[in-house]
């Protein structure tokens, strides 16, 4: 049974983010809006205005984080995660671009990531190995603003060396995961297998839970916090990395499945033999997830985005469809019942 402390803390955080937080991170999509129509190339442009069109809901929901940090350094830490998940978001789109080596492209492009999350680090030649290259500075600013972001929060210096791993990471694994749609899944596999990780994931749930930015988001947060030590930046990316992590991406893949199906996209799920493996598998993702929450400082804090997280997905027409229905059962019987409230608020938040 969920405490009366934790229900407080998650509507607690709720009110915070629908107030504080998400006002903030759609004026800051607007301006990279104004920024993506002036791209000179037009392939690279459609690409970015489709990003912000079709994946905005990533910036707000990853904004989520936002409420670990302190009040006074809460918005330099959303405006790094909000042009840290617009970048995301830009190269997962530009990564379905048909290129001659998906995977070389990929990690080139990718390494922009690790770039956004390491001060000093100047501009990449991301756009090496990749047809087109004139973006406008698009995502330099993008690179530009989160290093700037990040280099004045106060525990940048604990938390860097985890955090450029948690980028560097998400970057590999979104790279494998486009290029395992076109060449199969024989080198992702062998990329996940050496991967540290504890025992007891299947190598998919890893590449899952390494393909997601959650962890990094979660340290930008911790390093808006003076009290954040590089132990426990240790402590948040094992709990993000995989469980929650890869608890995130499964949810993502359940929503898009049809679609993927359609597309011939790669998606976690086709992994699980039926949609009872499925549920089985995302049921215990769930409860690691939650326990790995106990280890951490604020840990209410962190199982009220758990909770927030899940209720963002489950909330989503497509949660309710035949092959997903038990999928979400399971995993509401296995988070906490503030999931069904916050998923309530988060329904109306949709139609609203």
């Amino acid at each position: 049974m969920v405490s009366a402390t934790d229900t407080i803390a998650a509507l607690s955080a709720l009110v915070t983010y629908e107030r504080q937080i998400v006002p903030v991170v759609r004026a800051e999509l607007e301006g990279w809006r104004a920024r993506a129509v002036t791209i000179p190339d037009p392939t690279l442009r459609a690409v970015a205005t489709s990003a912000l069109h079709e994946k905005g809901q990533n910036a707000e929901a990853t904004a989520v984080f936002a409420i670990l940090a302190p009040r006074a350094n809460r918005v330099g830490a959303l405006r790094a995660i909000v042009a840290l998940q617009t970048a995301i978001d830009y190269l997962d789109t530009l990564g379905e671009q048909p290129v001659a080596d998906p995977l070389a492209d990929g990690l080139t492009l990718h390494s922009a990531l690790c770039d956004a999350v390491s001060i000093g680090a100047g501009p990449g030649d991301w756009y090496s190995r990749h047809p087109q290259h004139e973006d406008g500075g698009y995502l330099a600013a993008l690179v530009a603003e989160c290093q700037e972001q990040v280099a004045v929060l106060p525990a940048t210096e604990a938390v860097q060396p985890m955090l450029q791993r948690a980028a560097k990471r998400c970057g590999e694994g979104q790279s494998h995961t486009h290029a395992a749609g076109v060449t199969g899944g024989e080198e992702i596999e062998a990329w996940a297998i050496r991967q540290a990780s504890p025992p007891g994931y299947r190598w998919w749930e890893v590449a899952a839970g390494a393909s997601s930015s959650v962890a990094a988001h979660a340290l930008i947060a911790a390093a808006a916090d003076p009290k954040t030590t590089a132990e426990e930046a240790a402590l948040i990316d094992a709990a993000y990395f995989p469980p929650i992590g890869a608890l995130t991406v499964l949810l993502d893949d359940l929503i898009d499945r049809d679609e993927d199906l359609t597309a011939g996209q790669h998606n976690y799920l086709s992994y699980c033999a039926n949609e009872e493996e499925a549920a089985n598998r995302i049921g215990l993702l769930a409860g690691r997830s939650r326990a790995a929450t106990k280890q951490l400082r604020r840990d209410r804090h962190h199982r009220a985005i758990l909770a927030g997280v899940a209720a963002f997905y489950l909330s989503a027409a497509p949660a309710s469809s035949g092959y997903a229905r038990p999928i979400r059962e399971r995993l509401l019987k296995s988070l906490d019942p503030t999931v069904r409230l916050i998923m309530i608020a988060m329904g109306l938040r949709r139609h609203g």
